[in-house]
């Protein structure tokens, strides 16, 4: 799930005459968008032949703010997308629709605090990684539909920077089941890291950027997820970060991003681990973007070594009306099984 950026402007107009005040804005106002994406995933080789199949679905996530005024507001992240993986060749099937983000906020200009349903702040990968396979491994870091409060502090040191943490635990509400298909609300009986319905587990993040650097940004982040039923220790997180943005020559901008992190405990076991790497180079010429993609995950557990990992090149030219074509070559090793995969992708996104 992708993490959506609002704002908004103020008008201002000058009279030789005399000054005339800056437009006021008009509360409550409500904003948003709509990114609709229609998918087809092809699995034309496996090592695993029931693996080897036609995936074609969308995924719509609606994300929208009601301001009351400057710095409070409501804020609504809904998401429909398949909530099964395919096990045959399947079209526009097993979509489920939920919340995945409901946030109360408050911000101004020296803090922000947020208290509901959200995604705390941990590894920038699983969002930040360009091409149409971006999360496929990286996506295990997302703390995505927890419940609790949080806020970040902003502060200014040789560039902008940002302290946030927040406190939370896993949902396992009604709003943790799906409308359509049901994937089923989630229980405390569940087990798994966070999943506690109690405010026991946390995150911290700095992120930030350097006046010398122009286009760099960072990210460190920790998290300590409280066992569950079925666990014995915390999983403890680490995550460090990069991406530079560069505009090499006119139109063209060349953006790397490396990330590491490393999950002690992992799944709340005592003694299990994981290591994650995501490297990535993302280019853009004009209209056109390209990227070649690469993640990594070292685990250990009971003593067995598992290493995955998925590669992928996707290609993208986008319309001046707004619609977006992508195009994307995925080859992986999961579980000891090798794939080789296609993907195209249709994405166009309603602003209001």
């Amino acid at each position: 799930m992708r993490k959506l950026l609002f704002s908004a402007a103020c008008l201002s107009a000058l009279q030789i005459s005399a000054p005339v005040a800056a437009e006021e804005e008009s509360y409550p106002k409500l904003s948003g968008e709509l990114a609709i994406e229609v998918q087809d995933d092809w699995t034309f080789s496996s090592d695993d032949e029931e693996a080897e199949l036609n995936d074609l679905y969308p995924t719509l996530t609606l994300a929208t703010k009601l301001a009351f005024n400057e710095a409070f507001s409501l804020n609504l992240e809904a998401t429909l997308e398949p909530v099964e993986d395919a096990t045959d060749d399947r079209a526009f099937e097993d979509l489920g629709g939920f919340i995945n983000i409901l946030t109360a906020n408050y911000d101004n200009e020296h803090f922000s605090v947020y208290v509901g349903k959200f995604t705390p702040n941990f590894g920038l990968a699983w969002d930040a990684t360009p091409g149409l396979y971006s999360d496929d491994i990286n996506g295990d870091l997302e703390l995505a539909e927890m419940l609790g409060f949080g806020g970040e502090i902003p502060f200014t040191l040789a560039g902008e920077h940002a302290v946030s943490g927040s406190i939370f635990f896993a949902d396992t509400t009604f709003l943790s089941d799906s409308a359509g298909k049901s994937r089923g609300p989630l229980d405390e009986d569940d087990g798994g890291p966070a999943n506690t319905e109690s405010l026991s587990s946390f995150a911290l993040a700095l992120n930030g950027a350097f006046e010398a650097l122009p286009g760099f940004d960072y990210h460190l982040g920790f998290s300590a997820l409280e066992e569950g039923d079925d666990g014995d220790e915390a999983q403890l997180g680490y995550v460090a970060a990069v991406q530079y943005s560069h505009e090499i020559s006119d139109g063209v901008t060349l953006t790397p991003l490396v990330e590491y992190a490393y999950l002690d405990n992992a799944g709340g076991v005592d003694g299990d681990s994981a290591r994650y790497l995501t490297g990535a180079l993302g280019l853009e010429f004009g209209k056109w973007a390209a990227a070649a993609t690469y993640q990594r995950r070292d685990t250990e557990s009971g003593g067995a070594d598992t290493d995955d990992y998925v590669a992928a090149f996707t290609l993208g030219y986008s319309f001046d009306f707004g619609l977006g074509l992508s195009a994307g070559y995925r080859f992986s090793e999961e579980d000891n099984v090798d794939n080789r995969g296609l993907g195209v992708m249709a994405e166009y996104v309603i602003e209001f």
